[in-house]
Order: C-alpha cells, then sequence, then structure tokens
C-alpha cells in the first residue's frame, strides 16, 4: 500500500515500537494479567511488601508473616536454640558416651567450637565413610567441610575436613 504524501513528514516507527504499541493494547492482555494488576493494587499486597522490606532491611517477621512462613511453630524452636547450650550439652554427652553414628548429628556438632571436638567427629566420619556407613550424608556436610578447611585454625582440622571431603566425592 503506497504512502500518501502526508506520511513523508511523520518519521517512520521502527518495528519495535510498534511491538510496544501492540503490547500496552488492552485486548491482548489475559485475565490472569488483569488479576494479578488487581491484586498488586490492593492494601494487603502493599502491606505484605512493607513486611517483606522490613525483614530484608534487618528488622523482624511480623506475627502474621511468621504464622504464614511457619505455622507449626517448629521456626522457633531452632531459633531458641543456644549454640553455648548446644555445645555444652555436646560435651556433657561425649564425657559419658562414645559419638553416635548419626550423620547428621555429627554433622550439627561440627560446629562445636572447640578443636578437639571436631577433630574427634571427623576422625569418627572418616572411620564410618571407610565402612562404608555414611552413604547418605546430610546435604550440608560438604559445605561444611570446605568451612572448616577454610577457616579452622587447627591445621589438622583442616586436613582432616580436606580428607573427609575427598572420600565424599
Amino acid at each position: 500500500m503506497p504512502r500518501s504524501s502526508d506520511d513523508g513528514d511523520r518519521p517512520k516507527r521502527s518495528w519495535r515500537e510498534i511491538d510496544k504499541t501492540r503490547d500496552k493494547s488492552s485486548h491482548t492482555r489475559t485475565s490472569s494479567d488483569r488479576d494479578r494488576e488487581r491484586f498488586e493494587r490492593t492494601t494487603a499486597y502493599s502491606r505484605y511488601k512493607q513486611n517483606l522490606e522490613k525483614v530484608f532491611s534487618g528488622g523482624e517477621l511480623s506475627d502474621a508473616m511468621r504464622d504464614r512462613l511457619d505455622p507449626k511453630g517448629e521456626g522457633k524452636a531452632r531459633e531458641a536454640e543456644d549454640p553455648k547450650a548446644f555445645a555444652e550439652a555436646v560435651d556433657a554427652l561425649l564425657e559419658k558416651y562414645e559419638l553416635p553414628d548419626d550423620p547428621y548429628l555429627l554433622d550439627r556438632i561440627l560446629d562445636h567450637p572447640k578443636a578437639q571436638v571436631v577433630q574427634r567427629v571427623l576422625d569418627h566420619l572418616l572411620a564410618l565413610a571407610e565402612a562404608g556407613k555414611l552413604q547418605k550424608p546430610p546435604k550440608s556436610l560438604g559445605q561444611r567441610l570446605q568451612s572448616l578447611e577454610l577457616t579452622s585454625d587447627d591445621p589438622d582440622v583442616q586436613e582432616k575436613a580436606q580428607a573427609l571431603a575427598k572420600k565424599l566425592r
């Protein structure tokens, strides 16, 4: 279709500009897009976003958010766990008993502040790995071993963590 002489004065639009105008037209939006836009304009959504912003800026979770994210209250039990109390409980356990064969508990004990306890746990985990009893280690164990390799002040702990990481690969 030939252009009329009037079209010569106005600049020719690119295909990108033409597509943008098509995307903005109301008949191309789906009902789910309209529903989403309507929901985003509600006050509940804006309060939800404000609460999230508070959390990400270092604030506390509101009660409503905490209930929504953790309806059974299991997170409160984990928050209440004191690392110092856990270390004391581990010390009391090791005075009376040997280390258990539970890889999840052993993984958790690797956070103990005393290098002797960490070495003892690493030795036990190495023995379990050599005996074939560590088939499905916790997912966090690899990261914890890597952390011990990098941050431990004790070279023996670093070596044992590295050796165990190699065995688990």
